[in-house]
């Protein structure tokens, strides 16, 4: 085909080859020859497996489908026969016959804070225990993300979901085709529809402002909040203006912060308008790094000018010494109820949805000054 009138002179034609292009591959397919590069291994089958070890298809089938009245001899041969040949079993089949995929979905927001990477090994390791498999999803509080994730893994056949909800619409839907347990948070279209698993948010942050207000005799507590629109994060906010309005003292907020960076701008207006000795309430692990970076900003040092309290603190803050008075949600106790709850809606579809609530592990260390700072471990109360 000649080029066309307007073509680059100097470039070759989309349909034509570059002839240096050409000797290039050339010579990179005779070097990856020479060099004895074989390409992609066939997928060994069951008639692979049964002309190795000397028997039927069907002998093969019953041995790996662990049927029984197969002789001891029988399937010594057929699983050595497997083990030399790196036999690995179809799922597709397997998920045909048995109508389980041994897949089970998570959905999180986020995995930079410390608390959804523990929620995720702990899940996790339960998963492995039981033979069964997670696929992860990463929503990053988008909706759209979410229900993008809820289409692949149905796709996939999960056989449970497990989801920390970014308010996609079609979870409702999702809840009436596969077993689904909702947890630390919920949106209105999924309360008292679906099992969930929630951690008593609104007490323990009434809990840590109390603690602030009454045990170190502070008149100003200002609150570092994320996103009300997240129902964790809203009980929270609750909780400090609960114990606010009990002590008679005056609300300071800043509220609505989605990142650390905006949380720091948020705490930086309004510290700056503190008289210390004065005490922070952080929402979450964000929260509290938005904190510290406005203290750190006006000069101020903790717990001698500011005493802070937040939520799971885990990860990045425990790892740098620095143990913070903290409300810490039960992850391990989160994931296995959670996983019991998904089992059980499996077996009982129509039993009768369930909701548990779980306490927060109240933790007092050195951010609010209860712990020395030269010393001692944390002190962990309910």
């Amino acid at each position: 085909m000649p080029p066309p009138d307007n073509a680059d002179p100097g470039k070759p034609h989309p349909d034509q080859t570059d002839p240096d292009e050409t000797d290039t591959i050339s010579a990179f397919a005779a070097e990856s020859a020479d060099e004895g590069a074989v390409g992609f291994l066939r997928r060994n089958t069951l008639a692979d497996l049964a002309r190795r070890a000397g028997v039927s298809i069907k002998s093969v089938s019953r041995v790996l489908n662990e049927e029984p009245h197969v002789t001891a001899e029988m399937r010594r041969k057929v699983l050595l026969a497997a083990e030399e040949l790196e036999y690995v079993p179809d799922g597709r089949a397997r998920m045909l016959r048995t109508n389980r995929s041994g897949y089970i979905g998570l959905i999180v927001p986020d995995i930079r804070n410390g608390f959804f990477d523990k929620l995720i090994s702990s899940i996790e390791k339960r998963l492995d225990n039981a033979n069964q498999m997670m696929l992860l999803g990463i929503s990053n509080e988008l909706a759209e993300k979410e229900e993008r994730y809820l289409r692949l893994f149905r796709q996939h056949r999960i056989d449970g979901l497990l989801v920390l909800p970014s308010g996609a619409a079609g979870l409702l839907d999702a809840a009436r085709r596969v077993p689904m347990v909702v947890l630390e948070r919920t949106t209105p279209a999924l309360a008292a529809k679906v099992d969930h698993v929630l951690v008593n948010n609104r007490s323990a942050a009434d809990a840590l402002t109390s603690h602030l207000i009454e045990y170190h005799q502070l008149q100003q507590v200002c609150m570092i909040g994320g996103e009300t629109s997240v129902s964790s994060v809203l009980d929270r906010q609750d909780g400090y203006r609960d114990a606010i309005r009990r002590t008679g003292h005056t609300e300071y907020s800043s509220i609505d912060n989605y990142s650390a960076g905006d949380a720091a701008e948020g705490a930086y207006d309004l510290f700056r308008r503190m008289t210390p000795p004065f005490g922070v309430f952080a929402t979450g692990n964000r929260m509290f790094w938005g904190s510290m970076t406005a203290i750190s900003r006006l000069g101020l040092r903790v717990p001698r000018d500011v005493r802070v309290a937040m939520f799971d603190g885990v990860g990045q803050v425990t790892a740098t010494g620095l143990m913070p008075t903290q409300a810490v949600s039960p992850v391990d106790t989160m994931a296995a109820r959670s996983l019991q709850l998904l089992t059980e809606r499996g077996q009982q579809p129509d039993r009768p949805v369930r909701t548990v609530h779980l306490d927060c592990d109240i933790e007092y260390g050195v951010t609010c000054g209860c712990v020395d700072l030269q010393g001692a471990q944390a002190v962990f109360r309910r």
